[in-house]
């Protein structure tokens, strides 16, 4: 698909093509540079004996990988959602869309969100609102529609308040984000993911929301795509000098990937069946592998998954081969029969994050 030759309809539009043709990739790292596994030089397994498998949202996967929240509301987008629903539904692995805050005032994008689970009918999908339009809601039945309108099984709420003050036309009004969470997980017969948009989440949060029931925190922290930078480029277009003087200043604003996985897995210590998603720069499979050892049950990626909808459906079968594979070799050079053995496999943490750690007072040495 060429980027270029396609008209750009609204904003969406504009975020894919930003994404996939300027630098918008943090500065700083994940950390999980930091994260070293303790090569097992006699695993006493075959390739074949390692087993991927889990569960997501009541559903069996083929791998802990989900096609991350992107996009949604456009022809373009729609061309995009379709590619990666078909992967989805071929590799038994969830997906996320985009914010689905379009659909309640242009009804006639619904078909651009609806599409995925008409590809991908077998598999999880999880749907996506802003905490903006949460905290600022009154009644919540706009939700049912956003939830029928993909058959979700669950629903995203997104945590992006830099991205929004950073946006020229974005909200500027959070408070009584948790409550307004707590208040409609009660009128939900779904559960909800909280998931950050590149900033990642601390324990303290992470806490707050495991009190009021959450079971799915998806990270999302420093170290893959910045949303910031999308916003710093969108106001560079427009010439809008504040917007890109708040983007370069916070572009890199947040706690790296690694970092953010073990507060959420430390803060969730006492309390059962909670889910952590590991997300923001995960590349390949050994930060896939990276990402579950240290405290996530899932890693999801986006922009390596846009990058590769924008060549072609083969070239995403091509991506999804090659991360399983890589997550398969590095299992089998940890000893890791299945994914509950890698969560216990040795592992070395350096630098950065283990000064980290220790500044927070997070018990690292449990991992």
């Amino acid at each position: 698909m060429d980027i270029s030759k396609i008209p750009i309809q609204n904003r969406k539009d504009e975020h894919i093509v930003l994404v996939s043709t300027e630098n918008v990739e943090s500065h700083d790292s994940t950390w999980l540079e930091h994260v070293r596994f303790v090569h097992n030089t006699l695993p006493e397994l075959d390739l074949d004996d390692i087993n991927l498998s889990c569960e997501f949202l009541g559903k069996s996967l083929s791998a802990p990988i989900i096609i991350g929240a992107m996009t949604g509301g456009t022809e373009l987008t729609k061309k995009i959602n379709v590619s990666l629903a078909k992967a989805a539904q071929k590799y038994r692995i969830p997906m996320m869309v985009g914010s689905q805050r379009v659909i309640i005032r242009h009804p006639e994008t619904k078909e651009s969100f609806s599409a995925v689970r008409k590809c991908a009918p077998d598999v999880p999908i999880v749907g996506n609102i802003g905490m903006a339009q949460v905290a600022n809601s009154d009644k919540f039945e706009y939700i049912e529609e956003i939830i029928n309108n993909i058959n979700a099984n669950a629903l995203a709420i997104h945590l992006n308040v830099i991205q929004e003050l950073v946006q020229p036309e974005g909200d500027k009004a959070f408070s009584g984000t948790l409550d307004k969470i707590a208040e409609l997980k009660d009128q939900i017969d779904i559960p909800i993911v909280i998931k950050e948009t590149g900033c990642g989440i601390s324990k303290e949060i992470a806490k707050k929301l495991f009190n009021i029931g959450i079971k799915y925190i998806d990270v999302a922290g420093v170290g893959g795509t910045s949303w910031i930078a999308v916003e710093y480029y969108r106001a560079k277009k427009h010439d809008i000098k504040v917007n890109m003087d708040f983007g370069e200043l916070f572009w890199d604003w947040g706690i790296p990937t690694a970092a953010s996985i073990i507060e959420v897995n430390y803060a969730s210590n006492g309390y059962t069946d909670r889910k952590i998603i590991g997300s923001g720069g995960i590349r390949n499979g050994i930060d896939i592998a990276k990402t579950i050892r240290i405290g996530a049950d899932y890693a999801a990626l986006a922009r390596p998954f846009l990058m590769a909808a924008l060549e072609g459906q083969g070239s995403i079968d091509n991506f999804i081969d090659k991360i399983i594979g890589e997550l398969r070799i590095t299992m089998l050079l940890t000893g890791s029969k299945s994914i509950e053995e890698l969560k216990k496999s040795p592992i070395v943490i350096s630098s950065s994050l283990k000064g980290w750690l220790k500044e927070r007072k997070v018990d690292f040495k449990r991992l």
